[in-house]
Formats: C-alpha cells, sequence, structure tokens
C-alpha cells in the first residue's frame, strides 16, 4: 500500500488546482455576459482554471450544490417567492456547508444581505470583479481543501 498514497495525494492537488464557481441568475443574456466575464478575471487573478457553472433557478442552484463542491457560490438574482426564494436559498447552502462564500450581486433594487457574506454591485465590467478575489482564502494557496 505505500506505493499507493503519493499518487492519490497527486491526483487530489490536481483536482484542487481547479477553481469551481456557481454562478446564479434567471436570465440568459445575463449569464452570457458576466460568466466568461468571471471565468476570465478570475483564472487571470488566481492563476489557476476555473469553472463557472451556470444554473437559472433557486431550485437548480441548491441541487447544483449538494452535488458538487463549489469554491463560491454568486447568486445574482432575488428568486421570488414562486421558487424557493433567494433568502431560503441562501439558508439551505449555509446549512450544507458553512464554509462555502455565497454573495449576492445586486442591481440595487432589492438589496437584502440575509447570510450571503456580501452583496456587490452588479458587476458591468472586470475592475468591478477584484473584491471577489477576497473570497478565495490566501488567494493563490488557501483554496478551500476537497
Amino acid at each position: 500500500g505505500i506505493l499507493v498514497r503519493p499518487l492519490l495525494n497527486t491526483i487530489v492537488e490536481l483536482e484542487s488546482a481547479r477553481v469551481k464557481v456557481l454562478f446564479s441568475h434567471e436570465n440568459r443574456k445575463v449569464h452570457s455576459s458576466v460568466v466568461p466575464l468571471l471565468r476570465e478575471f478570475l483564472s487571470h487573478e488566481l492563476g489557476r482554471e476555473v469553472e463557472v457553472i451556470s444554473r437559472f433557478n433557486s431550485w437548480e442552484t441548491l441541487y447544483a450544490v449538494t452535488d458538487n463542491v463549489f469554491d463560491l457560490v454568486i447568486l445574482a438574482d432575488s428568486y421570488g417567492t414562486h421558487d424557493l426564494t433567494s433568502k431560503d436559498l441562501v439558508k439551505r447552502i449555509k446549512k450544507l456547508d458553512q464554509s462555502i462564500p455565497v454573495i449576492q450581486f445586486s442591481d440595487g433594487k432589492s438589496v437584502d444581505s440575509y447570510q450571503t457574506d456580501v452583496t456587490l454591485p452588479f458587476p458591468k465590467k472586470r475592475e468591478e470583479l477584484h473584491s471577489l478575489t477576497h473570497f478565495f482564502r490566501g488567494s493563490h494557496s488557501g483554496l478551500r481543501k476537497k
């Protein structure tokens, strides 16, 4: 069993080198503008490959968090009551994993920062994403261990 160990560790390291971000918003147009921005900015800042997963409603978002480990969750919408509300969604995500940073992008109309780690204005250009890097602990080194 001695030879197996280093191999396993190597695989884990490779796996955690990729950063996974979940972006949730109802509008597909928003995804097509924000997702590339997020991917490009974060991979540049963190010096790692960044995978941005899109979800389009609060239940899908919750299922994604249940099935995957994310380094950051961005909720860019206030999901209404017809669905799981944003408030419930945040509660449930935090229940699943207290250590996942949850950020809300807000257009300023409905800022209700219940339990999210921070509420930011909706980013129009990449400079506005700088504050996101604080959520990757120790940025380059200390990402969450899977």
